[in-house]
C-alpha cells in the first residue's frame, strides 16, 4: 500500500543523525479523530528531554479537526527537536499507520504515542535506555490512568499487575500505548492490505515467533486515558445493557482475530520459524477467536469445541461463560449482577 502523504518539516530541520553514544530517535504521535485530546498529546511530544530527537505528528485521515490542531501547533513550534507533520490520504488502521510511518522515520528507535494519551517529559530518554541488548526489540512502561477529562483514576494498580503478569508469561509482550520499537523491526513487516487495529498484539506475536524479547519498565511514563471511544474500552464498556456490552467485547475479538490472521500469514511464509511452539500457540488462539466471535450462533457440539479450544488457548474462563448458549450466558450475567449489587 503506497503512502502519498507529504511530510512538512519544522523546528531543527538539520537534525538527521545521532551523536556519539546517543542514537537519533523518532517520537511518533499517531492520531485519528482525537480533536478533544490531541493538543495535550502534542504538548507531551514537544516536552521530551531526550536529544537528538525527531518528532513525527501523523494523522490517519481524520474527519474532525485533529490534523488542523496538529498543524497549528507544528507551525508555532520553536523547540530544538526536528519536527515533521504528516496526514495520510486514506485511513489505514493502527497497524498500517504505524508501519507506514516507520518507513519515514529517521531514528533507530521509534517511540509510539497515541493521540489521546499524554507522554511525560522523561519518556523517550528512559525507553531508549531500555534497549541494552540486541535481542530487545521493543520496550514499554507502566502508566498513570486518567479519565476523559484528565482526572486521575484510582483503579490503575490492577491494570499494572495484569500487564506484569502478561509480560512474565511471555517476555515478548508489549503494551502498545507506552511502547517503543527498533525501527528496522517494523520496516521489515509488510503493510497489511486490510485494516488491523491491534498493532501491539501483532508486534508481540511476531517478536515471540522470532525469539526476540521486550523490556518492561515499571516507571509510569504516560498518562493513559480511558474514554468511551478508546480501542481498549472493551474492558470497561460504557454500554447500556449486557447485550450491548457483549457486542463491544465481540468487536474486540474480531479485531484480535484480524491481528492473529496477519501474524499467521507472515509465519506461514517462513517455513522454519525460530520458535515452533509460539506458532502452535498462535494458531490455537486464532482457532479459539474464530469460534468466540460467533459463539451465540454455535451448535451444542461447536460450543463444546469452543470450551476445549478456550482451555488450550489459556482462555478457559472466557470460553466457559459462553459454552452453554446465549440464554444461559445472560441468565448467569444477570444473576452475578444481582449478587454484586447486594
Amino acid at each position: 500500500m503506497d503512502d502519498t502523504a507529504v511530510l512538512t518539516s519544522y523546528g531543527n530541520t538539520d537534525r538527521t543523525e545521532g551523536t556519539a553514544g546517543r542514537p537519533l530517535v523518532t517520537f511518533a504521535l499517531f492520531a485519528y479523530n482525537q480533536e478533544k485530546y490531541i493538543r495535550e498529546a502534542v504538548e507531551g511530544a514537544f516536552s521530551q528531554t531526550y536529544s537528538p530527537l525527531e518528532i513525527i505528528l501523523s494523522d490517519d485521515c481524520s474527519s474532525d479537526r485533529t490534523f488542523a490542531i496538529m498543524r497549528e501547533m507544528a507551525e508555532g513550534y520553536e523547540g530544538t527537536h526536528r519536527l515533521r507533520l504528516r496526514q495520510g490520504r486514506e485511513n489505514l488502521g493502527v497497524l498500517g499507520h504505524v508501519l507506514t510511518v516507520s518507513r519515514k522515520a529517521l531514528g533507530a528507535i521509534l517511540i509510539v504515542a497515541a493521540g489521546d494519551d499524554v507522554s511525560l517529559p522523561s519518556r523517550a530518554a528512559k525507553l531508549v535506555a531500555a534497549f541494552s541488548e540486541d535481542r530487545i526489540v521493543s520496550a514499554s512502561s507502566d502508566h498513570i490512568l486518567i479519565s476523559e477529562q484528565g482526572a486521575l483514576l484510582q483503579d490503575n494498580e490492577g491494570r499494572i499487575r495484569d500487564r506484569a503478569k502478561w509480560h512474565s508469561r511471555n517476555n515478548a509482550w508489549v503494551h502498545g500505548a507506552s511502547a517503543a520499537y527498533r525501527t528496522d523491526f517494523l520496516t521489515a513487516l509488510p503493510i497489511p492490505e486490510q485494516r488491523v487495529l491491534y498493532e501491539d498484539m501483532v508486534f508481540s506475536d511476531i517478536a515471540s515467533l522470532s525469539g526476540m524479547v521486550s523490556a518492561r519498565l515499571t516507571d509510569k511514563l504516560i498518562q493513559y486515558r480511558r474514554h468511551a471511544t478508546s480501542l481498549s474500552n472493551y474492558f470497561h464498556p460504557a454500554a447500556p445493557s449486557m447485550v450491548a456490552a457483549e457486542e463491544t467485547a465481540k468487536l474486540h475479538w474480531q479485531h484480535a482475530l484480524e491481528a492473529k490472521r496477519y501474524c499467521i500469514s507472515l509465519a506461514d511464509l517462513n517455513k522454519s520459524p525460530k520458535k515452533p511452539a509460539a506458532l502452535k500457540k498462535l494458531k490455537k488462539e486464532y482457532d479459539f477467536l474464530h469460534l468466540l466471535c460467533r459463539w451465540q450462533d454455535l451448535s451444542a457440539t461447536q460450543r463444546a469445541v469452543l470450551l476445549l479450544k478456550g482451555i488450550q488457548a489459556g482462555q478457559a474462563r472466557t470460553a466457559l461463560a459462553r459454552s452453554f448458549g446465549a440464554s444461559a450466558f445472560f441468565f448467569l450475567k444477570r444473576l452475578k449482577a444481582r449478587v454484586l449489587s447486594r
